[in-house]
């Protein structure tokens, strides 16, 4: 949980019109993250499963709205890229190597 300042990190993703999304909201505000959902109604917010034993994890993810995210009709919204342009770290998570390609197309 980031304690002051408040909102020191942004956080882009997309999630459903669902009872997922609203907790994924919520605990972004109570953790004080700044976060920025694209919401679309396509597919159910992502969930995933872990299986935590001793210091060993295992994970199985269900990405749903995470494969409907619109860089077009989110990131390059004039709002959310001064966001990106004053942040100092970026960290991009992707979970297939089309998707990393997607990125490094979007970014570079």
């Amino acid at each position: 949980m980031i304690q002051r300042p408040h909102k020191a990190a942004t956080f882009f993703g997309c999630i459903g019109k669902d009872k997922f999304g609203e907790i994924l909201k919520k605990k972004a505000e109570e953790a004080h993250v700044d976060a920025h959902y694209y919401e679309q109604s396509e597919e159910p917010t992502g969930t995933c499963a872990a299986c935590i034993t001793s210091d060993n994890r295992s994970l199985v993810a269900n990405l749903a709205a995470a494969n409907c995210y619109k860089k077009e009709k989110h990131l390059d919204l004039e709002k959310n890229w001064k966001l990106v342009e004053k942040a100092k770290v970026y960290y991009i998570a992707v979970s297939s190597a089309s998707q990393i390609a997607k990125v490094c197309l979007a970014v570079f």
